[in-house]
């Protein structure tokens, strides 16, 4: 099975911003397509 995890920030009248994460679910547990950043600063961390 394939899903998408889409978390939104938004402030209604002004913009909204939604990120997109797909996984799929192995025996072990869910396995992401794209591994997600490390964190803003290190978005390319061990690529």
């Amino acid at each position: 099975m394939c899903f998408s995890n889409e978390p939104m920030i938004c402030i209604p009248g002004h913009f909204g911003v939604r990120h997109e994460d797909h996984f799929y679910m192995t025996e072990a547990g869910p396995k992401w397509f794209t591994e997600p950043a490390h964190s803003i600063d290190e978005p390319f961390r061990g690529k």
